[in-house]
């Protein structure tokens, strides 16, 4: 008789595709929070003046460069 005991460190109780899947909703959970990062950022920056984003060394223009980490400066 089959043994219904699960490891949830190799996902044995399933097979190799639960790992799997494991490994995809981790990266989903990794991406999302990093766009949710971009976007606190992105509405932060959005609310500096033009003054302030200037003493930080960037323009209004330079936002999506600086929150995707493009930016060369």
């Amino acid at each position: 008789m089959a043994s219904y005991m699960t490891d949830t460190t190799t996902h044995s109780f399933h097979g190799p595709a639960t790992g799997m899947w494991m490994d995809t909703m981790q990266r989903v959970g990794a991406w999302r929070q990093r766009r949710a990062s971009r976007a606190r950022t992105a509405r932060e920056l959005a609310t500096y003046t033009d003054r302030e984003l200037f003493d930080l060394g960037i323009s209004r223009g330079d936002i999506p460069a600086v929150i995707n980490g493009t930016d060369r400066r």
